[in-house]
């Protein structure tokens, strides 16, 4: 429901609230019960809507919250690889600068010094990327988690509010039913 759909069903409640009771204190008045009766109907039925309608605004708060949780979590673990990856980038480099100096040394001792050291940088850039990978999934998961907690919680809410509608509805006509007689 939109923004404003939603302040028109407020005024709508507080419009019926403010009908009830003034058919309530006019029913009380001039000893008409039923309108008495009609008038507190009325009001309970608007208590419910506005009841309703708080519900479904804070789980739309809330899926709305797990969403941007979801986005949070999937740029930290971009920014996360991005970064890991840079960093290896530059263990790389340096690696490679002091391999070069080894070399004009010991030709033999900076190879196999290059080598290990690369298949460490290799493995331990390898390690890290899977590391922030599998972060990057366990955020995404949660934040999922979230998403599809907020998405029942206001499927639940939608359904209340229907059913506290339809309640609402029914002591309507059941009201209806009983001043017409």
């Amino acid at each position: 429901m939109t923004d404003s759909g939603k302040a028109d069903q407020a005024r709508h409640g507080l419009i019926d609230s403010v009908k009830g009771k003034a058919k309530e204190v006019i029913g009380a008045v001039t000893g008409n019960d039923s309108l008495t009766a009609e008038g507190q109907l009325e009001q309970t039925e608007a208590q419910k809507r506005r009841e309703a309608s708080t519900a479904e605004a804070i789980a739309d708060a809330e899926a709305r919250k797990a969403r941007e949780q979801a986005t949070n979590a999937k740029l930290e673990g971009a920014a996360e690889r991005s970064a890991v990856n840079a960093e290896a980038a530059a263990e790389e480099t340096a690696i490679r600068t002091e391999s070069a100096s080894q070399k004009r040394a010991t030709e033999q001792a900076a190879h196999l010094d290059l080598a290990k050291q690369q298949s460490d940088a290799e493995r331990d850039a390898a390690r890290r990327i899977e590391n922030a990978k599998a972060q990057e999934r366990e955020a995404i998961r949660a934040a999922d988690e979230e998403v599809i907690d907020a998405l029942d919680d206001h499927q639940d809410a939608v359904r209340e509010s229907a059913k506290a509608r339809a309640e609402a509805d029914r002591l309507r006509q059941q009201a209806d039913t009983r001043s017409d007689r």
